[in-house]
Parts: structure tokens; sequence; C-alpha cells
């Protein structure tokens, strides 16, 4: 169990800093770009680049569910973790910004550890809650910190409470699928499992795109957007598979408790890179440095 714990750990430590690194190419991809058709372009970007990944890594048989329930649960994940809840993250990083999305957004462990216990039966210990309460409050610091200064951000509270509210929606959604990764990657390798889910969730993508396409102001992404978008796209590509393959070595909450230290290293890209937009206020440094107190908390469950 060691081993396979260690080795679930590594997976999720890349996914951890692929997806903090996913964050702010988004910042700069959405920049005055269509949401729904910058988010499906992303989207399709991944997919072709998980194409030559998946097929180098796995063979042809490993893309064959032996459970037909499996299947279900791919398309199920396609629409609501790749299609739904990267529209609903990448709409919060629009509205606030990453420094502020992060803290919520990867607050699921909170609502994975109840969903791991019922489904799959993993552990929850009085420790585990400990934890779980300092995250929770650590989120309410975050949300209450100041808004960015960045000035493509748009300046009203109705308009920020948007993004808190779409954050709030992606942890619900990441924290279902995060326990029902778990379970596909027991039926499928979880590369294989990854690119499958992807596949299915650009076809997806781009109904929802195509479906709002007359709501959105604009109907082209602007070429300087195109590096980040390719950058967004090569995040993903690491993100995904290496967090299906953490949910598959180690605990769910573990896993998810990993990915959950993102605010603290999106906090000193914030401050190093992005200082005048991303302001650091005490109340988001505390909310951070509650959120990585239980994560850590958290971790120690093994």
């Amino acid at each position: 169990m060691e081993s396979t714990h260690a080795l679930g750990m590594f997976f999720a430590m890349l996914a951890l800093f692929a997806w903090t690194g996913l964050s702010f190419c988004v910042r700069s991809a959405m920049r005055d770009a269509p949401l729904l058709r910058t988010t499906a372009t992303i989207s399709t970007a991944n997919a072709l680049i998980m194409i030559p990944v998946a097929f180098f890594l796995m063979p042809l048989s490993a893309f064959r569910p032996a459970l037909s329930m499996t299947i279900y649960y791919i398309v199920a994940l396609g629409l609501f973790m790749v299609a739904g809840s990267r529209l609903t993250y990448y709409f919060a990083i629009r509205r606030i910004g990453p420094s502020r999305t992060l803290p919520v957004a990867t607050s699921t462990p909170i609502i994975t550890a109840f969903i791991a216990a019922a489904w799959v039966g993993e552990p929850l210990t009085l420790k585990m809650m400990i934890g779980l309460v300092l995250l929770a409050a650590g989120v309410i610091f975050a949300v209450r910190a100041d808004p960015s200064q960045d000035a493509n951000l748009p300046d009203s509270s109705r308009a920020r409470m948007g993004g808190w509210i779409m954050a709030g929606i992606t942890v619900c959604i990441w924290s279902v699928s995060g326990v029902a990764m778990k379970v596909v990657s027991s039926d499928v390798p979880p590369v294989a499992a990854a690119a499958m889910i992807v596949w299915v969730g650009v076809g997806f993508s781009w109904m929802i795109a195509l479906a709002g396409s007359k709501a959105e102001a604009g109907r082209w992404v602007p070429r300087a957007n195109w590096r980040w978008i390719a950058a967004a796209a090569c995040c993903q590509t690491v993100a995904i598979p290496s967090f299906v393959s953490a949910v598959h070595y180690t605990y769910a909450v573990n896993a998810s408790a990993i990915t959950a230290l993102q605010p603290l290293i999106a906090l000193v890209v914030a401050h190093l890179f992005v200082r005048e937009a991303e302001n650091i206020t005490w109340r988001l440094v505390a909310g951070v440095l509650m959120t990585v107190c239980g994560t850590l908390v958290v971790i120690l469950v093994i």
C-alpha cells in the first residue's frame, strides 16, 4: 500500500503543477475572446495532443472497457468534467482571476471525502474532518478577500458574484468526477481512461459552443491568444492522465488534497509575475494558508 500510495502522490503532484499553470494560461487565452468557442478550442487541442500520447503509451486493447457501465461513466465524465466544468472554471477565471478562483475550485476534498466514503468505501476519520474544516475556513477567507485589480476583469459586484458561483459549481463537478474516475480507472488503464474522457468531451464542448454562439459577442479567437491556448492544452494533457493515475493508485481524497495546494503556488506566481493585477491581500493569504494546512492534514491520512 505504501508504494502505490507514493506513486499516487507523485502523479497528483504532476497534476498539481499542470493545473496551476493551466489557470494562468487560461487567463491569457480568454482575453478578448469568446468564452464558449475558446473553451471548445482548448479542449480540441488537448484531444489532438492526447492521440499520440495515448497510443504511444497504451495498446489498443487498453481502450476496451470490460464493463458496459464504464462506457456510461466515460460519457458522463466527458459531458460534465470536460465540457461542463471547464466552461464553469474558465468563466470563473475570467470573472475573478486565477488567484481568487483556485482557493474555491480546489476545495474538492471537502465534498470528495464524503462521496468517496459513500461510493467506494474510503475511510472518513476525525483527522480528515479537521483538515476539511480548515479547508472550508480557508475558502471563506479567500472569498472575502478584496477583488483582483486586473483591468480585463469586470468590476461590478454582480459579475464577480457570478464568478464565485461558477467556481462553486466547478467544485461540485470535480468532486464527483474524481471519484467517478477512480471507478473508471479500475476497469481501464488511467491514461486510456483519461484519453477517452477528453475525446468524448470535445464533442460536448462544441455542441455547447455552437448552441450558444449567437449569445457571444465575438466569433473568433484573437491570433495573439493561440499560443496560450496551446500552452493550456499541453497543461491539460499532463494534468488529466496524472490525476486519473493518482486516484487509481491512492485514495481519491488524498489525490484531491494534493491538487488543493494549487492556491499556494498560484499565490507565489501571482505575486512574482502579475503583481499589479492579482493584488495579494491578507485575507487571501490567510485563506490560502488555511487551505494548505487543511490539505496537509488530509494528506497525512493513509
